[in-house]
């Protein structure tokens, strides 16, 4: 009878152990998905850190030569406007100079991302100043939304705007060339803000998701991007004390293609 006795406690503490095993392992997966997150952003950060002591010092080097092209390529087009052969060439020299001026202002921006001047907004009309402060084509919808009860957050207004202006031009350029929409809504938890950005473009795939955020990597034709935008966003989330997410597809088979980015920072 106690042998009996025995087993029929052995299979009643059983599920209970079985159980307990299972819980333990969920928390081991849930802290390993921690330290990998943990990892990724160190990895980020310090790469962002060398990138922008190398921009400051390029930036300025480059600033004065550059300055003088412009100049000089201006002065020379107003010299030989009626000769088109020259024109076009100087106008070629005088855009790609001015392309290069952006992108030195990139790094710029990118080497100051550290120099933050807090002031408190309401956010709900800085979301839609963002908007209204973009091009939009006449086929793309752009919705906002905002279920914030108090709309009063603590932000750098320069560097906030950057953050929203270069996430909503990707957006608008990933869209279909038949248009399509961007969903920009704003909700809360405890004493932090949430940004969400959403659209039905063409998503992004897998391969180029682990790069999303590293400097001068860019997806985009040559001339059209310099690839410093996204990672100037990663910066100065960071800065805020912030946290930036990505989701995507890009497979239709998998479902309605399209990218949502979400930004969260602490309302004070």
């Amino acid at each position: 009878m106690a042998i009996i006795s025995g087993l029929a406690e052995t299979e009643m503490c059983l599920p209970f152990t079985i159980d307990k095993l299972h819980k333990s392992i969920q928390e081991l997966n849930i802290t390993n998905e921690k330290l990998a997150s943990a990892r990724q952003s160190l990895i980020q950060s310090e790469k962002l850190a060398t990138m922008g002591q190398l921009s400051a010092g390029i930036a300025h080097e480059l600033n004065n030569p550059l300055g003088i092209i412009t100049m000089y390529s201006n002065i020379l087009l107003e010299d030989h406007k009626d000769n088109d052969q020259i024109c076009n060439d100087l106008k070629l020299i005088a855009e790609q100079a001015e392309r290069c001026k952006k992108i030195v202002g990139g790094l710029l921006n990118f080497a100051r991302k550290n120099q933050l001047n807090y002031s408190i907004v309401n956010i709900d009309q800085f979301v839609e100043h963002s908007v209204d402060s973009i091009i939009i084509p006449e086929n793309v919808k752009v919705t906002f939304k905002s279920d914030l009860t108090d709309n009063s957050v603590s932000i750098d207004p320069d560097q906030w705007m950057q953050v929203l202006t270069n996430i909503e031009k990707n957006a608008i350029e990933a869209l279909p060339a038949e248009g399509g929409v961007l969903n920009i809504s704003l909700y809360e938890t405890d004493d932090n803000v949430i940004f969400s950005f959403s659209d039905n473009g063409s998503g992004i795939s897998k391969e180029n998701m682990d790069k999303l955020f590293t400097p001068f990597f860019t997806t985009k034709p040559i001339g059209k991007g310099t690839g410093l935008g996204l990672s100037l966003i990663y910066g100065i989330v960071k800065m805020h004390r912030g946290h930036v997410s990505v989701n995507s597809n890009s497979d239709n088979e998998k479902g309605p293609t399209g990218t949502t980015f979400k930004i969260q920072i602490p309302r004070r």
